[in-house]
């Protein structure tokens, strides 16, 4: 019977010398090992490798064999010194060179996964998923322009992978080339038909665009996706039925701040006959309770009553037939609670001793996602305009930066006791009930803002969220809100000083006299 090593080759080729060098013993031992790795045995092939290295230590396959042994059997961290050791007695060592730059892609250090992936593809530019992976590597350093050229590289090597089409995709959208990533998405979708997760990129690609009805559809391809928390709700989805005298569940399924933007449609359900009841988030039960045309809501893990109908939130979009032309309007459609937006006026006068500035200005700069945080430090000129107050809405993360500049960023904080219950947002709204301006980066903070009808900037990252389309400066969904846009990737620095510009030329004009705007 041939037998076979870690990387599919017979024995002697494998050791790259001479079998008549080494003992039948020992041959016998190392295809033993290569068995019970193909087997899934790969702590007990660990053994034997490791035996065999320490005999023959200047045997690279022996070392790589090891290293590779000990990856598949979960134990990356050992598996490093093996494999680098494999590379010191034979640089050319494809296999090796993939399990390290693998390793170190899990582990984060995608500067030195750059420099193994680089040299697999120098060395053998066919490697299964080579081009692929050093095409992710650069996505994930922020080189676009090279990921690009090297998923096209991996197109060439492997014309019939769906994949390289989606990365290549992705890495088009990133750049600002929307009409060629949805060829490249479909291109994906013709090769690996009916993919969940392709028909999902091809959906924000297409809603990025604009290009609503065609977006939304392919959008729903979100739900069949193995990562999704799909919810399995009982009975009949609701996929257009009539819906008068009919109760219609719609359920939550993303962020908070989905939940602010779409809660909306239970007006339009609602003039179609249904009795609308909403599932929401349990902390967002109290700051949703003011939405109108709700029957009825209820926190996540609440019992439900009976209902004719379930759909998904983020699904109204597409059942609806909305465009951007005919998104439901009705803002504002959340309100702050009228007491505690009363108690907070109060609060905000003794804060400032009785001088109201000529502009109130709530920020949030910090975000949980990548790439979305504003740095505080943007804030610093923006908090020394004469006649401008800043009013930090920020909670949990991003808080530390506020500890670390509070002597450079004139920010004002609202207290340990603000939003600190177990009912999310409700000092928030109450805050920028009072507020003339809330400035925040892609966050739920500015989709409640933009629900309460708040005058909002929102200053989004070059290569935004596809609900914010691509060259927009206002939003169909939000009437009181502009967009300001990085020129180019990272720099925040240049759209704050545009929003800083806005933000003093506003104060201007509230200090002129009547009627010299």
């Amino acid at each position: 019977m041939r037998r076979i090593h870690p990387c599919g080759r017979q024995s002697g080729e494998a050791l790259g010398v001479a079998i008549s060098e080494f003992s039948p013993a020992f041959i016998e031992a190392f295809n033993g090992a290569a068995v019970l790795f193909q087997a899934g045995r790969f702590d007990e092939a660990a053994a034997t490798f490791r035996r065999l290295a320490e005999e023959h230590p200047g045997v690279a396959t022996l070392h790589g064999n090891l290293g590779l042994c000990l990856r598949a059997a979960g134990r990356p961290e050992e598996a490093m010194e093996p494999l680098r050791q494999a590379l010191r007695l034979r640089s050319a060592y494809p296999d090796v060179l993939n399990a390290l730059g693998g390793i170190l892609m899990d582990q984060r250090n995608f500067d030195h996964a750059l420099v193994a992936f680089r040299e697999l593809a120098r060395q053998k530019p066919d490697y299964p998923g080579a081009l692929l992976t050093l095409g992710n590597l650069f996505m994930f350093t922020g080189d676009g322009e090279r990921a690009r050229a090297t998923y096209r590289l991996a197109l060439a090597a492997e014309p019939d992978v769906a994949v390289n089409y989606n990365n290549l995709g992705a890495v088009n959208l990133s750049l600002g080339h929307p009409p060629e990533a949805a060829l490249n998405y479909r291109r994906a979708l013709a090769i690996d038909v009916g993919k969940p997760e392709y028909r999902k990129n091809l959906g924000t690609c297409l809603l990025m665009a604009g290009d609503y009805p065609n977006g939304t559809v392919a959008y729903e391809g979100r739900l069949e996706q193995g990562v999704w928390r799909k919810r399995n709700m009982p009975g009949v989805l609701w996929q257009g039925q009539p819906l008068a005298g009919k109760t219609l569940l719609v359920h939550f399924e993303q962020g908070l701040g989905d939940s602010f933007q779409y809660i909306r449609y239970a007006g339009v359900l609602k003039r179609m006959g249904a009795r609308v009841l909403y599932e929401c988030q349990p902390a967002l039960k109290r700051v949703l309770s003011t939405a109108p045309d709700l029957d009825g809501l209820f926190a996540f893990g609440e019992p439900l009553p009976a209902y004719d109908y379930h759909v998904s939130l983020m699904s109204l979009m597409h059942r609806l037939g909305t465009t951007p032309d005919n998104v439901p309007g009705g803002v504002p459609y959340i309100r702050a609670e009228p007491e505690l937006a009363a108690r907070w006026a109060e609060r905000l006068d003794r804060l400032e001793g009785g001088e109201r500035p000529a502009l109130r200005v709530g920020i949030n700069w910090h975000g949980n996602e990548t790439g979305k945080s504003i740095p505080l430090e943007c804030f610093e000129a923006m908090g020394r305009l004469p006649g401008v107050r800043l009013y930090s809405l920020q909670k949990v993360s991003g808080l530390d930066h506020l500890e670390r500049l509070r002597d450079r960023v004139a920010v004002t904080e609202l207290g340990a006791d603000f939003d600190a219950g177990p009912d999310a947002f409700l000092d928030t709204a109450a805050v920028m009930a009072n507020l003339d301006l809330v400035i925040t980066c892609d966050t739920s903070v500015c989709h409640l803002a933009g629900a309460m009808g708040r005058p909002t900037w929102v200053v989004l990252k070059w290569f935004a969220d596809w609900r914010w389309m691509r060259d927009r400066l206002d939003s169909p969904w939000y009437p009181t809100m502009r967009l300001f846009r990085q020129a180019t990737s990272n720099d925040w620095a240049e759209v704050m000083a545009r929003v800083t510009a806005d933000v003093a030329a506003e104060v201007a004009a509230l200090s002129a006299p009547e009627g010299g705007r």
